[in-house]
């Protein structure tokens, strides 16, 4: 399966340009064999998550609107040794939801500090888990709605991935990224991996 990926992901970027700053993440890709780790969780803080540190360590939380989501990050947090959880959430204003988070460990205490943070396949995914939605051809990537002055980075983060996004405001149904052309749907789901079991054909890409 991952060289498979990678072949289709060279493929990728030799025929669109804006991929083409994939080669250096290619690299790390190929190397490390998309093998979970820690750092990855940075995919949800350019999203919708959130980072709380305390006694040098730290945790990675994130409120998703559907069940299936906060229980594929648990599986995920624990593939990394992060421990996790979820709870559901109610409120009159937004109805059911969940909230999926790790343990405190001191893994993830690098990601406190990291700036810019870096996007890779596996963080990816992690987005795409608790944001990623279809909508009208387009797929969509949602992020915080409190953290604006975290969205231009999460563009940037995209576009350093060779998956330049067009960004969609709160009036429009946002905070979110929206990828629309054929040829980064492709790219993103190559990145992205298989759709989990328990996602649906408007979920994943």
């Amino acid at each position: 399966m991952v060289i498979a990926a990678v072949v289709s992901l060279k493929d990728a970027c030799r025929s669109d340009p804006y991929a083409k700053s994939m080669s250096e993440q290619l690299g790390l890709f190929e190397r490390d064999g998309a093998e979970p780790v820690p750092a990855d969780l940075a995919g949800l803080l350019l999203g919708p998550g959130h980072l709380v540190s305390r006694n040098g360590r730290a945790r990675c939380s994130v409120l998703v609107p559907e069940a299936w989501r906060a229980e594929e990050l648990v599986g995920e947090f624990q593939q990394r040794g992060l421990g996790g959880e979820y709870n559901v959430s109610r409120d009159e204003a937004s109805g059911t939801q969940f909230v999926a988070r790790t343990d405190f460990v001191e893994a993830l205490t690098p990601l406190a500090s990291a700036s810019p943070r870096v996007l890779n396949p596996g963080g990816l995914r992690l987005w795409l888990i608790a944001a990623g939605r279809f909508s009208e051809g387009n797929y969509y990537l949602g992020l915080a709605l409190n953290e604006e002055a975290r969205w231009p980075h999460s563009g940037a983060a995209l576009a350093q991935l060779g998956l330049p996004a067009a960004f969609v405001g709160p009036r429009g149904g946002g905070p979110a990224y929206r990828i629309a052309s054929a040829k980064r749907l492709r790219l993103l789901r190559t990145l992205a991996g298989e759709r989990p079991a328990t996602a649906t054909a408007t979920d994943w890409p």
